[in-house]
């Protein structure tokens, strides 16, 4: 009888666990960051939010970057987004 051998492609996962970021108690006089991964609807996407926020009452200051989806963000756009009390991604096709 002949033996078939089956071999996985699939690494053990290193999972290192971490913490969620505190929640904001108020959204007035913070700092969000909204960061387009620059895929298809992306933009549009964190747009919506903030006008859905923003019509919810919220008064916030928004600053915005930009990276590209299939690289790490430019150490430009970590520095920036690190001036933020929050940021938002937004991930879309």
């Amino acid at each position: 009888m002949s033996l078939i051998e089956i071999l996985s492609p699939v690494a053990a996962t290193r999972v290192a666990t971490r913490p969620l970021a505190p929640r904001l108690e108020t959204l007035t006089a913070k700092r969000i960051g909204w960061l387009d991964n620059m895929k298809a609807n992306a933009g549009d996407l964190l747009r919506a939010v903030e006008r859905e926020l923003r019509a919810a009452g919220h008064d916030f200051v928004s600053a915005t970057a930009a990276k590209n989806a299939t690289a790490a963000a430019p150490e430009a756009v970590m520095t920036h987004l690190k001036t933020c009390d929050a940021v938002v991604l937004a991930i879309s096709d």
